[in-house]
């Protein structure tokens, strides 16, 4: 009966363990098909620093006059606020839920 019990038992062990290494492997390979997706969409390419160069080098020759240089318009402040508006005014809590020939009824309450 002992032996019985025990052999049911090592046969368990085994068929656990190739469950759990069957399940690994079959999501390493999802993964590296998602991975192999990914870049065929996003291709990797190298970062051209000779478009940052001048201002690197204004940097390392004197950083404070760099960085009191940098200052944003007026227009750059509008556009970023009229972003900010559409982006606000499209969620669905701000949305008329009315027509707009509704609105000019009165209401019956």
């Amino acid at each position: 009966m002992l032996t019985s019990f025990t052999f049911w038992l090592v046969v368990l062990a085994v068929l656990v363990a190739y469950l759990c290494v069957s399940v690994s492997r079959r999501h390493r390979a999802a993964e590296q098909a998602r991975l192999r997706a990914i870049d065929r969409e996003f291709p990797p390419r190298a970062f051209d620093t000779s478009a940052i160069a001048p201002q690197i080098r204004r940097v390392r020759q004197d950083y404070a006059a760099s960085a009191h240089q940098r200052w944003r318009s007026a227009h750059y402040r509008s556009e970023l606020f009229a972003a900010a508006r559409r982006l606000v005014t499209s969620f669905a809590y701000f949305r008329r839920t009315r027509h707009e020939h509704e609105l000019h009824k009165p209401d019956a309450s």
